[in-house]
Parts: structure tokens; sequence; C-alpha cells
């Protein structure tokens, strides 16, 4: 068991770093033999690697250019490997491998691209907000209702305007302007900065009436918080209260 286990690691190795030639020396034939079809394996390997990250992130790849996009991807897979049977996973430390990549909102970019692909993968709440029940509550009672986000929607913010680069699939001019989003399986939307601090309030279990005052604080004006509960509702973002 141990002289296999290590023949698998050697295997493994060597497919992310021809250098490493240990495990020649286990295969009959020749070495140009040997070498010629372990290429085959590593071709089949990156191939699926390649595949997965041009589609989670089809639209960093594109900015980057194939050639180069493909230049990190090998250097990527060398340092993180993937560790699991599951493709899916395969690509979590991506943003960060290329944080140093130009131009400089490439990290957040693919950030954004990775949370729209992680949330198909978050067990979502089927249940709908029962809104009934909901209209029917004491007045007094809103101030401390504690609502709660579908836990496949995932909150993001950025000093660069990835969302406008993603919706338009391409480079922009002036990108340098935060911008707030709100991603989910579905789709990807953009938040004014109002909504994402509401949203923020919600996510940390804050009451109804501390989100208001908080609002009030931030924004400098009178919050229409009916409105943002009406809303976040209607589109399924808010699924629960307690």
């Amino acid at each position: 068991m141990t002289k296999l286990l290590n023949l698998q690691r050697q295997f493994a190795d060597h497919l992310h770093k021809k250098s490493d030639t240990r495990v020649l020396q286990e295969i009959s034939g020749s070495k140009l033999g040997a070498v010629a079809r372990l290429n085959i394996y590593r071709n089949n390997v990156y191939g699926g690697f390649e595949s997965v990250l041009s589609s989670n992130f089809s639209v960093t790849k594109k900015i980057l250019g194939t050639e180069k996009f493909e230049q990190l991807l090998t250097k990527y897979c060398q340092k993180f490997p993937s560790r699991s049977g599951d493709l899916n996973e395969f690509g979590a430390d991506f943003p960060k491998f290329i944080s140093r990549a130009k131009p400089l909102y490439l990290k957040d970019l693919a950030r954004l691209e990775l949370l729209h692909h992680q949330a198909y993968f978050v067990e979502k709440n089927n249940k709908k907000f029962d809104l009934k029940t909901f209209q029917k509550l004491p007045a007094e009672n809103f101030t401390n209702l504690i609502f709660s986000l579908d836990p496949a929607c995932f909150l993001f913010a950025s000093k660069f305007a990835v969302f406008s680069i993603w919706q338009k699939k391409r480079a922009i001019k002036n990108f340098t302007k935060p911008e707030f989003m709100l991603v989910r399986a579905d789709n990807i939307f953009k938040l004014s900065e109002e909504e994402f601090l509401f949203l923020s309030l919600i996510q940390k279990q804050k009451k109804l009436y501390e989100i208001y005052t908080t609002l009030c604080k931030k924004t400098g004006k009178e919050s229409d918080i009916g409105k943002l509960v009406r809303h976040f509702i209607s589109n399924g973002t808010i699924t629960n209260y307690a």
C-alpha cells in the first residue's frame, strides 16, 4: 500500500512538474515512450482544468487574453493543485493568485465571477416568504424584526467598476469607481450604496430599527426602509423574519 501511495504521488508530482522524473523509473520501456504516455495524462488533466477555469472566469479570461490566461493557468495548477475529486471546487484560490496581475481590477473581477459560480452550489431556501402573515404583524413589532437573506446570496463591494466590466464583458475606461453587488445563482445585480448597507446589516442580524437609524446616519437623509424591505422581499433576497 505504501509503495502504491508513493507511486501515485510521484505520478501526480510529474504531471504538475515535468522536471520531477521519479515516476519514470517505475515505467517499463524507453524513457522517451514513458514521457510521451505521461504527456497524454497531463494534457487531459490540464485540459479539464482549463475548461473549468475558462467557464468560471470567462470575462477575466477575455480581458487577459487566451495566451496569458493559459500561462497563468499552468502556474496556478503548479501552486494550487486540485485537492478534490469535484472540479467545481477547483479555482477557489484563483482571484488571490492573480492579485498582482494587471489591470488592477482583475482580482475583484475574478472574485465576482467566483462568487457567481459558488452561488450555484449553496443550498437554497425554497420556502417562499410568508407575506400574508407578515402583513398582519402589529406595527409596534416592526422595530424589533430581524430579517434573513437567502443563503445562496452573496454581497460584494469593490473599489473598481467590476459589475460594469462583467456586464459588458469587456474592459472599460472609467473603472476606478466603487460598485456594490448582490450575487445570486440566477444573476448579479448592481446595488446602490444604501441597498448594500441595508443587506449587510441584515446579514449581521441587526434589528429593523437599528438598520433604519444606521442608514439615516450614513446617508445623511431619511431612509425609505419600507421600500427597501418590500423590494428585497419581492425579488426573493429576503426569505424569512423573526
